[in-house]
């Protein structure tokens, strides 16, 4: 299993309903086949509570880890990924919601001082919530209120997840850091060209990509386009196609008979020994162990 997302990386499956664009939904990192979920967006908030192990949380160039009762806030628009740690499963609620349902219309009051400040400043892509922390006990007992709110879908049960919404974006404001307000139309830029790069290497990962290639595509320099990836996404271009590729990989060594050499070919690194070396660097054991292994779990 992965995020199906389109060419912009933005997540296709619908948080909700246009009259209520909210979601509840019960997630593992071991159901992805790369045990981590791959880099994308929407434009829905999102609250990510951690109810068993631990999980390492990218958020545009920031890098979370939590652990079991920690709560990740994840701004509308952000590029978010997700991996385990230690090679141990995580379980967490994702509660994604748009930010509608708090501030009811644009150009209210609630919008232009309270929400739009936030949702619309790329400097703020995410928040940590630890448990421990003041803000973070408070965070963390309103998520779980807001996933027993919807699982149990009870008369009234919108008005109550409004509620306590609202109650968090309050708690958001009080804690996020007011100073975050300069550079914000070059991080947008920088991050529209991010998303530009990432589809191109998923529309490309078959064939032979050159640095040239997303330079066009993105319309800048290869000295620039390698610099706003590294600088924004904490790792080479080069580094994310070679791990893009390996994650590609694992659907077909799972679901398919083709052969490591005709895998290699299909995820555009036609050395096979190559592809070999580099699959075990990414996921600490050889092609071959993966598919015996993760061929054998059946995640209950």
């Amino acid at each position: 299993m992965q995020i199906i997302t389109d060419k912009t990386r933005k997540e296709k499956k619908e948080h909700g309903s246009f009259s209520f664009p909210f979601l509840l939904s019960y997630e593992r990192l071991l159901s992805y086949e790369s045990g981590s979920f791959l880099w994308h967006w929407h434009p829905e908030a999102e609250l990510t509570l951690v109810t068993s192990g631990e999980m390492e949380y990218h958020v545009n160039e920031q890098v979370f880890y939590a652990k079991e009762g920690d709560v990740i806030f994840c701004n509308g628009g952000a590029l978010h990924a997700g991996n385990m740690t230690g090679n141990k499963d995580c379980t967490y609620n994702a509660i994604t919601f748009h930010p509608k349902l708090i501030y009811g219309y644009k150009e209210s009051t609630i919008y232009n001082s309270y929400v739009r400040p936030i949702t619309d400043n790329p400097n703020v892509g995410g928040i940590l919530f630890e448990k421990t922390s003041p803000f973070g006990e408070r965070v963390h007992h309103l998520a779980r209120q807001l996933s027993e709110t919807a699982e149990k879908k009870e008369k009234g049960y919108e008005l109550r997840i409004t509620s306590l919404l609202m109650e968090f974006w309050q708690i958001l404001w009080e804690s996020y850091d007011h100073r975050k307000t300069k550079q914000s139309e070059r991080f947008r830029k920088n991050y529209e060209r991010i998303r530009c790069m990432i589809s191109y290497v998923e529309s490309h990962y078959q064939e032979s990509i050159t640095l040239e290639d997303i330079a066009s595509a993105t319309h800048l320099s290869r000295c620039e386009c390698s610099r706003i990836f590294k600088a924004n996404m904490q790792q080479s271009l080069f580094g994310f196609i070679q791990q893009y590729r390996i994650q590609k990989s694992l659907g077909y060594l799972l679901d398919t008979d083709a052969t490591i050499t005709e895998i290699a070919d299909m995820v555009g690194i036609p050395d096979s020994n190559y592809f070999a070396k580099t699959f075990a660097k990414i996921q600490g054991m050889s092609p071959t162990e993966y598919r015996k292994g993760r061929g054998s779990k059946n995640p209950s």
